[in-house]
């Protein structure tokens, strides 16, 4: 579905049965008729027929097919509107060349020539649509601009009439004027009319142009108190009410049903509190929206300040996102930070969709294959449509991709590989006549090294407000009413949660806050606020406790709390082995019988332990069905498997800086002993989770400063020593992959880094490091890091560390914000000044003032065809050395690059074409005729505007006569 929908393929795409009306269209799309009155009079007729019978038979329509239908109304309205409007403008003649003097002329052939050429351009114009991602009055003005655009087309045309030169001087301004501003204003306001009108008729479009914030009448209507059932309702309204394909119904229901289940399996075997279901529980969030491009950090949450301030119609949004031609080409990616509610989002809207007109299908990213190219990624969403009943039907397949962090760090694809497969797919579908939406979660610390497709439409869930608390603190001690008042305990209130908001306003947070403090009110009692990993590592051992107050083998023990202490630490040894289990063999899930094989190979207990707890018994891991059917374990939030990696590496460092403290009072001093470490952290690095190094820093702070100076010493003296034979150790038999030797010292050098980084705070100088030889030697580790790990953790290092020289001194920092990798000069510069690489930051330099013009996709190349960068600089430099196919494209990129800048750096940049164009228009010839056909015009300036944009301006329509003079012989 082509968006905009040109005015011509509205006419064809609401004129079924009208073949006088299509054969109109198609004689002014050939310049074949010029009567603009008679025209404009057939097609508004036409126009508000069609309008009036969409009207009628909308509700006997697909989803798609009503999507289509209702875009091709709206470029109907629009030039519907033009032509009302002009019709209603005094002028001293007909646009039809009727009037006396001007068929007559014998200028007439042109005349009619140049108006032919008006109505063939407003008839193939395609007007801008409505976003639902943008405001009202940004549709508003950007219809204005259309009609603007027109309009100073329009007097360029009456010059050419032989009445013009009657006209003096005052006349001609008047003329001017009407067909200026003064129409555009008309238009616009004949626009709105006509909008509003099909709004009426078609909620989807109202939603699309945001009409229900605009009018107060609509903004002022309350949300529905159950989550998302707005949207339930508003799609009902305008459905088919087709039945659906029994299987498509009994996935409806099963998606509906997941909202009676409790809020969360955080905590499934943990007795108390009661967790009310999703449905009941779910608190609509406030987001921010806006459109990804090149320029876009959607991993910086002051870029999303930029974008906007905070809404709170989700429903709306959904309702007018779902419902539009983009929606078919484009994913909706949905942000938001750990436990900000983005699944839940996704269960809401899949259980929220009627299955007469849409057909939701859910897949966890971490169920795709390992291998996924394109091909097979495309199989795997095929299978997954097919197996849904989505295939063949008018409903329209919704395919909901939650956790795109989640991909494995080993799989044949990158996270920006997959979301082009995506993008790859969805293109294929909408050109097959099959089209599919895509809805795909991601979190923000994730999104910097992902390039997510251009032009495609974003959400950010924001926190809760002090209202959307308070409904879900209404909703939580009601529900547990009961057991409160039975056990003696407080309700959650603001006042208790006031000290811990900055992270009790995301869902997950407060729901982990809530249960914590049914627990004889545990979060009153805390005497400072909590953060994150506090708040995971008071989650877990209470989930430790109880399990083992269930564990009847340990009863006898119960009165001793040192050894009731230390079962839960055992405990949770085995959860963090549990977690190394997934993160080892690159992704969030692994088979039981993995999981044992690696407890065997890790942890011994001496025959006088007790039996330790087993790690399933917790329950913050729970068994799953994956695509194959096989069984394996997930944990039931990916957060809690990060910070259960974090804690266990924390503990092993902090038993290092002890070790080096007993060491320093030792009379035999003996060696680091760095071997669980060693089989832990040579595997995968920390930082493929953008979760782990920050969870890491928070634990360590934990530590005494002096045994973090001890530590520091500690990774200093392992990472020196990196790559140097490594005698034979423990724990040989943990091998969750099978690598080669230096893969794994690649992979346990970096974490090293990350781990020394961590400690240090941020800043790591590597002359105190390695000494003289520190940027030879840091060149060398960072080299082994690129040459042996696989892409995606390599891209997750680049942007974890960052190097940057200070006198001739080479310092490592954390990474910072800034350039992602959604263009492609943003990942280069990031890997270069990981390795250090002065060669790559040179050119770099070189080319900054192109990408601050252009962006940072100057660079980039598809297969052998020239950046835009090179053409640029062949038009400057090389010119005389290029041949003339090469010259040719170079302008033809040119013009293209120029299109997309703002006006006054358009009108510069074009300037600058022109005159290189103007010096190889004798040398290139006729080859240049479709280049200056499709550009090369002369514009006007308005008397108004800077001397120095009117002296462009004029240089730019004297460039333009100059070229057209020489290329008139050839045309």
């Amino acid at each position: 579905m082509r968006e905009p929908v040109r005015y011509c393929d509205a006419i064809r795409i609401l004129g079924t049965g009208e073949g006088r009306v299509a054969d109109l269209v198609d004689r002014l799309c050939a310049r074949e008729e010029t009567d603009l009155l008679d025209a404009r009079t057939e097609l508004v007729r036409f126009a508000h027929h069609a309008l009036n019978r969409l009207d009628r038979e909308a509700h006997r329509l697909p989803r798609r097919e009503r999507t289509r239908r209702i875009a091709a109304a709206h470029s109907m309205v629009v030039v519907t509107a033009f032509f009302e409007s002009l019709d209603d403008t005094e002028l001293p003649f007909d646009l039809d060349g009727t009037t006396e003097g001007f068929a007559e002329d014998p200028g007439g052939v042109t005349d009619h020539k140049q108006l032919g050429e008006f109505v063939a351009l407003l008839v193939l114009s395609a007007p801008p649509l409505p976003r639902v991602q943008r405001d009202t009055a940004d549709g508003l003005a950007r219809v204005r601009r259309f009609y603007l655009r027109r309009c100073k087309q329009l007097p360029g045309v009456l010059r050419g009439m032989p009445l013009w030169v009657e006209l003096d001087e005052v006349h001609r301004g008047t003329v001017t004027e009407r067909l200026g501003t003064v129409l555009a204003n008309r238009c616009t306001r004949r626009y709105e009319e006509l909008r509003d009108k099909l709004a009426a008729g078609f909620p989807e479009f109202g939603a699309w142009a945001g009409l229900h914030t605009a009018r107060p009448r609509y903004g002022a209507l309350p949300e529905v108190p159950m989550g998302l059932s707005r949207l339930q309702h508003r799609l009902q309204s305008i459905s088919t009410g087709r039945v659906p394909s029994a299987v498509r119904g009994a996935l409806a229901r099963t998606h509906r049903e997941r909202l009676d289940v409790p809020v969360s399996s955080l905590a499934p075997q943990l007795a108390g509190t009661y967790l009310p279901p999703l449905g009941l529980a779910y608190v609509t969030p406030a987001f921010r929206a806006t459109e990804l491009g090149p320029r876009s950090l959607a991993h910086e949450e002051s870029w999303w300040q930029e974008q906007g301030g905070p809404r709170e119609d989700l429903a709306e949004f959904l309702l007018g996102h779902l419902t539009a031609p983009r929606a078919l080409l484009l994913p909706l990616v949905v942000f938001g930070p750990s436990g900000s509610g983005k699944s839940a989002l996704v269960t809401m809207l899949a259980a929220r969709l009627p299955e007469s007109d849409f057909a939701a299908v859910r897949v966890d990213v971490r169920d795709l294959p390992e291998g996924a190219l394109e091909r097979a990624l495309a199989d795997r969403l095929s299978g997954a449509l097919l197996a849904a009943g989505a295939e063949n039907c008018d409903a329209l397949p919704v395919l909901l991709l939650d956790g795109v962090e989640e991909l494995g760090s080993r799989a044949g694809v990158t996270h920006s590989g997959l979301l082009a497969g995506v993008a790859a797919f969805q293109h294929a579908r909408a050109g097959a006549a099959s089209p599919v939406a895509v809805v795909l979660t991601c979190r923000d610390s994730t999104a910097a090294r992902v390039r997510f497709p251009p032009g495609s439409v974003a959400i950010r869930l924001e926190d809760f407000t002090d209202a959307q608390l308070g409904a879900w603190l209404d909703t939580w001690n009601r529900i547990n009413a009961g057991y409160l008042d039975r056990n003696g305990a407080l309700p959650l209130d603001r006042d208790c949660l006031a000290p811990h908001l900055p992270l009790g306003r995301r869902p997950l947070f407060l729901l982990m806050m809530a249960v914590y403090d049914g627990t004889s009110n545990a979060l009153r009692k805390l005497s400072a606020p909590l953060r994150e990993a506090g708040l995971y590592e008071r989650w877990l051992r209470m989930l430790a406790d109880a399990a083992d107050r269930r564990d009847r083998a340990s009863a006898p023990a119960d009165g001793d709390l040192a050894v009731r202490s230390g079962r839960i630490e055992q405990a949770l040894l085995g959860a963090s082995v549990l977690a190394f289990s997934m993160f080892n063999r690159g992704g969030r899930h692994a088979d039981t019988a993995a999981v044992t094989a690696d407890h065997t190979a890790l942890l011994h207990w001496p025959a006088h332990f007790a039996r330790p707890m087993d790690p399933l018994q917790l329950g913050c891991a729970v068994p799953a069905d994956s695509w194959e059917g096989t069984a394996r374990l997930v944990f039931s939030h990916p957060s809690l498997g990060e910070y259960l990696v974090a804690r266990l590496v924390a503990e092993e460092l902090a038993g290092l800086a002890e070790a080096r403290i007993r060491d320093r009072r030792a009379v035999r001093p003996t060696p680091l002993d760095d071997a669980f470490l060693h089989a832990l952290l040579s595997f995968t690095p920390l930082s493929v989770s953008g979760e782990v190094p920050r969870f890491l820093a928070e634990r360590l702070r934990l530590l005494a400063p002096g045994a973090r100076d001890e530590l520091r010493l500690a990774l200093a003296e392992l990472l020196r020593a990196a790559g140097r034979h490594r005698p034979r150790v423990a724990h040989t038999g943990y091998r969750p992959l099978e690598l080669g030797d230096a893969a794994r010292e690649a992979a346990y050098s970096a974490n090293l880094m990350l781990a020394l980084v961590a400690v240090h705070g941020d800043e790591v100088p590597l002359p105190a490091l390695f000494g003289p030889e520190s940027s030879a030697r840091w060149r060398a580790l960072a080299h082994l890091w690129k040459s042996q790990l696989p892409p995606e953790q390599w891209a997750s290092l680049v942007h974890a560390l960052e190097v940057r020289g200070t006198d001739g001194a080479l310092t490592v920092h954390r990474g910072s914000t800034g350039a992602g990798a959604q263009t492609d000069s943003g990942f280069t510069w990031r890997e270069s000044a990981l390795l250090a690489d002065d060669a790559t930051q040179r050119l770099l330099h070189a080319l900054e003032p192109l990408v601050r013009l252009f962006g940072g996709d100057v660079t980039a190349r598809d297969s052998e065809a020239a950046s835009d960068a090179n053409a640029v600089l062949t038009l400057s430099f090389g010119a005389a050395d290029a041949d003339d196919d090469a010259l040719v494209d170079s302008f033809e990129r040119a013009f293209t690059m120029g299109e997309a800048l703002e006006s006054d750096d358009r009108l510069r940049f074009q300037v600058f074409v022109l005159r290189q164009l103007r010096g190889q228009v004798h040398r290139l010839g006729a080859r240049l005729v479709p280049v200056t056909t499709r550009h090369v015009r002369p514009i006007g300036v308005s008397k108004s505007a800077r001397a120095s944009v009117r002296r462009l301006a004029e240089e730019h329509n004297e460039h333009v006569a100059a070229i057209r003079d020489v290329l008139a012989g050839y045309t």
